[in-house]
C-alpha cells in the first residue's frame, strides 16, 4: 500500500507505505516542499496510518531539504490527535545532523508530539529500524 505526493513543481517529494512484512509505516521525505504541499502529505499519510492502524512509523528524512521545523505546531494541532487516534505509538525520526529535518525532529520530541509518542531520532536509517523491532519485541513480550 504505497501512497505518493507530488510538491507544487510536480515531483514525488513524499512516499509513504505500509511494509507488512516489518509492520511499520515507512514515510520517506526527498528534496523540497512548500508548507502546504507538507500538510497534504501529512494528511495522506494520516489516511494510511488510520487504514492500518500501526504504531510503528520510520519518518526518512535524510534526503529532504525542506523548512518543516516551523510546520511543528500544525502537526501538534492538527495531525496529533488523529495519529493518537490511528494507533501510532513509536516514531522513529532519521535525518542528517544540523539540518532543517533534525531540527524538526527535535521540535517533535520536546514538544506535545513526544509527549504523547515516543519519539526517536537517528542519524541512521539500520539503527531506527532496529529501535522500531525492539518496540515491537518488547510489546510483543508483553
Amino acid at each position: 500500500m504505497l501512497k505518493e505526493v507530488r510538491n507544487a513543481f510536480g515531483r514525488i517529494f513524499y512516499r509513504i507505505e505500509y511494509k507488512s512484512d516489518l509492520n511499520i509505516v515507512e514515510a520517506i521525505w526527498e528534496g523540497t516542499a512548500t508548507k502546504n504541499d507538507l500538510k497534504h502529505a501529512v494528511v495522506a499519510g494520516l489516511q494510511l496510518h488510520e487504514d492500518t492502524h500501526c504504531p510503528y512509523r520510520l519518518n526518512d528524512n535524510t534526503n529532504f531539504f525542506g523548512h518543516w521545523a516551523e510546520a511543528v505546531a500544525w502537526l501538534e494541532e492538527e495531525w496529533l490527535p488523529r495519529a493518537h487516534k490511528s494507533g501510532i505509538r513509536y516514531l522513529a525520526h532519521v535525518a542528517h545532523p544540523r539540518s532543517f529535518g533534525e531540527l524538526a525532529g527535535e521540535e517533535m520530541l520536546k514538544g506535545k508530539i513526544g509527549a504523547n509518542i515516543q519519539v526517536c531520532l537517528f542519524t541512521d536509517r539500520e539503527q531506527a529500524l532496529s529501535w522500531l523491532k525492539a518496540k515491537q519485541e518488547l510489546y510483543t513480550s508483553k
